[in-house]
């Protein structure tokens, strides 16, 4: 099987990060960045999901970002759903601002968690003229209802799932038992963003990234940090956010080696210009995640011979 590369883009509104999540925050100006940026990748062959926010979908910005690569959806830019409930109506808080409790969808009710998902798939078929048929959940927030909802709605691929990723100190999901391998499970084909175990020890970093549940052992009993003082075991995400390319294709070789195939490169949209989010504080840090990314899909498809995809392709690839 040909390696295949998903590039999603969490489209999403511009705000503080360490200051809470507020209904107000609606405002997205970094489409100036992000036109001429998604057309630098698809130039150098890439596709790309571009999972968006109600605030996103709902802007004058936004809008020009969907307006310009509407005549290119289905084949090169795909418009996916990405669920922030805090700036997402109907809104049930009784302030404009959401608990961190609240802001991962699956901690909602399914009522609320429904509704929410719905309108948000109603104003995304109303502005891009598409229905979406994937589906992102804010902060990697999926439940045990989730996927029925999706369902109801029409969805065929998820992308909620954060790959050994432990959520539960912020009242989040626990994925740590899970990999990077597609799976299906109630007609949804989820796609897991991809994350990996490096280490300086490769039987180590095979161990860990084979058997998350070892690696879940290893952490009641505190030896995973004993282990990431002594052969340097850390849990890196494939993203150009705080990684340059030498980590992003050790991650990629790290993943190949035991037998994954399916990989997604995910970055957020305000990251494309300075001082958005924590991981773009300077016009620098702005230029070395696009360099990072241009490099990495070249070397994706020219190095491995890899494929790059839609994710919605992937609900026919495990079909």
């Amino acid at each position: 099987m040909v390696a295949k590369l998903l590039v999603v883009i969490h489209a999403e509104e511009e705000f503080n990060w360490e200051q809470g999540f507020h209904s107000q925050n609606q405002a997205v100006t970094h489409h100036q960045a992000l036109i001429p940026f998604m057309g630098e990748l698809i130039g150098l062959g890439a596709k790309i999901t571009l999972a968006m926010d109600y605030p996103f979908v709902d802007s004058p910005g936004g809008r020009e970002v969907i307006s310009h690569y509407q005549q290119s959806a289905d084949q090169q830019v795909e418009f996916a759903a990405h669920l922030h409930p805090w700036v997402n109506p109907p809104y049930h808080a009784s302030s404009s601002a959401e608990s961190e409790f609240e802001s991962y969808p699956c901690n909602l009710s399914p009522e609320v968690e429904y509704e929410k998902i719905r309108v948000l798939t109603e104003k995304i078929q109303s502005v891009s003229g598409l229905p979406p048929v994937t589906y992102l959940a804010g902060r990697f927030g999926i439940g045990h209802h989730t996927n029925q909802h999706l369902r109801a709605l029409g969805y065929q691929v998820d992308l909620s799932i954060s790959a050994y990723c432990d959520f539960s100190h912020q009242h989040g999901p626990d994925f740590s038992d899970r990999t990077n391998a597609p799976f299906i499970d109630n007609t949804i084909c989820h796609v897991p963003h991809t994350s990996s175990w490096l280490s300086l020890s490769r039987q180590i970093e095979r161990k860990a990234n084979r058997s998350p549940s070892w690696c879940k052992s290893m952490n009641r009993w505190h030896i995973t940090r004993l282990l990431g003082k002594a052969f340097r075991l850390r849990k890196f995400r494939l993203s150009p956010e705080g990684n340059d390319f030498s980590q992003l294709r050790a991650i990629t070789q790290a993943q190949l080696n035991i037998g994954q195939k399916v990989f997604v490169l995910s970055f957020h949209s305000p990251s494309l210009m300075a001082g958005m989010t924590p991981y773009v504080q300077s016009t620098a840090d702005c230029q070395l995640l696009k360099s990072t990314t241009r490099q990495y899909i070249e070397w994706f498809q020219q190095e491995l011979g890899g494929e790059i995809v839609l994710a919605k392709e992937m609900a026919v690839a495990q079909g």
